[in-house]
């Protein structure tokens, strides 16, 4: 009798601790998922440093909305591309960076001597925001 209980108590003990263990997927999924407050944040925050960027390169007005319209149509294309399942990641890559190349092409045409000063703000406030 002594041993039948033992049995069950150390069955139970190993059932409980097998369900009671983390499932490692749920956790990085949690990870990744914003909140609202920090998906608004996020993007309060590119906005301003869009806006800062512009205007240290010294651009005008209409070149600062046709550029915003050139980034908002390259990111809907990326997201598209995100989207189809069809293509593998490889190719997912590759369209990506196609959009990446017409973006810039775009930008150099329509702002001229202004682009490099631009990339270069933007550039040195990415690194900026990996250092914090």
């Amino acid at each position: 009798m002594k041993h039948l209980f033992a049995t069950l108590f150390a069955v139970c003990l190993c059932f409980t601790a097998a369900t009671a263990q983390e499932k490692v997927a749920d956790k990085a999924s949690q990870e990744k998922m914003m909140s609202k407050e920090d998906k608004a944040a996020a993007k309060a925050k590119k906005e301003a440093d869009l806006k800062e960027a512009f205007d240290k390169a010294g651009l005008t007005a209409v070149e600062q909305q046709k550029t915003k319209t050139i980034l908002e149509e390259t990111a809907a294309m990326n997201k598209t591309v995100k989207a189809d399942a069809t293509l593998t990641d490889d190719q997912k890559m590759e369209k990506a960076k196609e959009n990446t190349k017409v973006r810039d092409s775009k930008l150099k045409e329509l702002l001229g001597d202004k682009y490099k000063p631009l990339k270069d703000i933007q550039k040195a406030q990415k690194e900026a925001a990996q250092a914090k």
